[in-house]
């Protein structure tokens, strides 16, 4: 089954002075740096803020790399212990020996728990983070994603980055200055997020609970996926009541169904259907009780990503963890 490509952009100069997809391993559009050219003449001093006084949104995540840029000349974060510039990827983002400590590191601004390596955080308000969604680390971003904070549930939201505050803009009942709103009419992405996610929802093997999904290579043979043995509403009950009790016996009894699930994925993985682990770690790692089960995330979700080829993502998540671990992670 295809996985849906979004439409390739040219990449400017401009871009590859910052080094974006080098440092980041991923690909970006011009979105990204149109937006930055008007932000840093809108507020010479704190580009990330340029968004504020119109929707309350502090670009984050890839802007703060740029900040940094701007602010410093050379990115601090890619400084070894000796001062002198970390060797910087220049891969596609598959390759498991072009993917650097410092790309992964990158990747985890402004990073939430429950943000899978799928989203690239971009920017935030109070209630909700947003950021660009890939399926898989070498394709461009397809469209830009909303999550609430403190909830695991990830919706397609704009196009683009234009897109998005032409979006928020009538939620919030603003109307953008005329520069800005020069721009958005020049830049904005003419594709139909409708038609967009209509296409992807084609190659989505398993909603989970995120609500958007994970997409999977499927072949000819329908190897690649199955089902997880459970449905989700008995997957959601078996998670919620096990977190409600503190006795030891009767939390193995309610969870003894999902163990035994757990074993059946190793067979899953043995025989190439790596969706089915893949499935089973998001649905907890979107899941309300997710925190209580960090090893069986830890576990399921970056195997799985190695297992699909997508190396970058594993190491994200494999971050992801520690840090949640740690208490660092919001």
């Amino acid at each position: 089954m295809p996985e849906p490509k979004a439409k390739r952009r040219r990449v400017s100069e401009e871009t590859k002075t910052y080094n974006l997809e080098e440092v980041f391993c991923v690909k970006f559009n011009p979105d990204v740096e149109e937006l930055w050219k008007w932000a840093c003449s809108s507020n010479t001093d704190n580009p990330q803020d340029s968004l504020y006084p119109l929707l309350n949104l502090k670009l984050c995540g890839v802007f703060k790399y740029l900040q940094d840029f701007k602010d410093k000349k050379e990115n601090t974060l890619f400084k070894d212990q000796k001062g002198k510039p970390a060797s910087k990827d220049k891969g596609k983002g598959e390759d498991k020996n072009r993917v650097s400590e410092e790309s992964v590191k990158l990747h985890m601004l402004d990073r939430e728990w429950q943000c899978p390596p799928e989203f690239q955080p971009c920017a935030r308000n109070k209630s909700h983070l947003f950021g660009f969604w890939r399926d898989t680390p070498t394709e461009n971003p397809i469209f830009v994603v909303e999550k609430k904070k403190g909830c695991g549930v990830i919706t397609p939201v704009a196009t683009d980055l234009f897109d998005l505050i032409r979006v928020l803009g009538k939620r919030e009942k603003v109307s953008p200055s005329k520069d800005l709103d020069k721009l958005i009419n020049k830049h904005a992405s003419t594709e139909d997020l409708r038609r967009i996610t209509a296409a992807r929802n084609k190659t989505v093997v398993a909603k989970t609970f995120n609500k958007i999904g994970i997409v999977v290579p499927i072949s000819k043979n329908d190897v690649g996926y199955r089902p997880l043995t459970m449905t989700y509403a008995e997957l959601d009950k078996m998670l919620t009541k096990s977190c409600e009790t503190e006795d030891e016996a009767k939390k193995d009894k309610i969870l003894a169904p999902f163990d035994e699930c757990i074993n059946y994925i190793q067979f899953a993985n043995d025989e190439c259907d790596y969706g089915m682990g893949f499935e089973m770690g998001m649905c907890v790692y979107s899941h309300a009780t997710s925190r209580n089960f960090m090893g069986t995330i830890s576990s399921l979700l970056p195997l799985s990503y190695d297992l699909l080829g997508r190396t970058l993502y594993s190491k994200i998540m494999r971050k992801t963890c520690e840090e949640a671990e740690s208490g660092s992670m919001l």
